[in-house]
């Protein structure tokens, strides 16, 4: 059984990775994932560079389900894995929203979307013990979506035609997306404030926060060109206050390995 499961979550990441860049560069139902997010787009979503983070989620996603392979077939069977039911239901759910979102249904995307995040959340909740790499992964991919979130609702607010950047929707830009930035570091912020999050990734705790620290910058850097808005300068902001955090966790761990190692 552990074989065939460990088998099986290697099989889903080579499809989640095929389906994930056949969407961005072929593209399904006549829409690559790129023109999609380009009709949706606030100034909140991040430059296009920072989408590359996809690239080292699914390296270690590979990484990780490779050991799990391995120690499936190893003469002792029993050792700490890395992927869980969680983890293999978010990325089901990974494939599901390239779908929605490809044939333009914004508003289950953000019903996946949130699926996603969720699923990452107990994943990450999961008290099995897991390799340092399995915890690094789980940082990186749900620090992403929790970005990717707040950017998803953001789209769907676009579409639904309360947001625009001519000041006739409910909502404009750059004052929208100065909230959406206020709420993706609150988001951040809730996660982090759960103990069992915090144990549940550690030594990769600090991890999460630098995500927020990429996306942040990504944010900066696509609208700083000409005359910076109050965007760029809340973005610094926020991504000096994920890096503090995540420089604390960085520092709390490595004086815990420290003192371990003294031991």
């Amino acid at each position: 059984m552990l074989k065939i499961k460990a088998i099986s979550n290697l099989i889903l990441v080579a499809a989640v990775i095929f389906i994930s860049y056949y969407s961005s560069i072929v593209g399904i139902n006549g829409e690559t994932q790129a023109t999609v997010s380009r009709g949706l787009s606030t100034a909140f979503t991040p430059a296009p560079y920072a989408f590359s983070i996809w690239g080292i989620i699914f390296v270690m996603l590979v990484v990780v389900a490779i050991k799990d392979v391995r120690l499936a077939f190893s003469r002792k069977e029993e050792g700490d894995y890395s992927y869980n039911c969680w983890l293999t239901l978010a990325l089901t759910l990974t494939v599901a929203w390239t779908i929605v979102w490809s044939y333009l249904l914004i508003g289950w995307s953000l019903v996946v979307m949130v699926g996603i995040f969720i699923s990452l959340l107990l994943a990450v909740l999961d008290k099995r013990p897991r390799p340092v790499s399995a915890n690094i992964t789980l940082a990186l991919y749900f620090g992403w979506i929790s970005v990717a979130l707040v950017a998803n609702e953001s789209a769907w607010l676009v579409n639904i035609g309360w947001v625009n950047d001519n000041g006739q929707g409910w909502l404009s830009d750059p004052s929208f997306s100065v909230m959406q930035s206020a709420l993706s570091l609150v988001l951040f912020a809730l996660v982090l404030s759960f103990k069992q999050v915090k144990k549940g990734l550690e030594p990769a705790i600090f991890v999460y926060p630098m995500v927020g620290v990429w996306a942040y910058i990504a944010i900066m850097v696509k609208n700083g060109a000409g005359n910076p808005n109050l965007l760029v300068y809340v973005s610094a902001f926020f991504a000096l206050i994920m890096l503090v955090v995540a420089g604390y966790f960085g520092t709390k761990w490595n004086a815990s390995y420290s003192a371990k190692s003294k031991d």
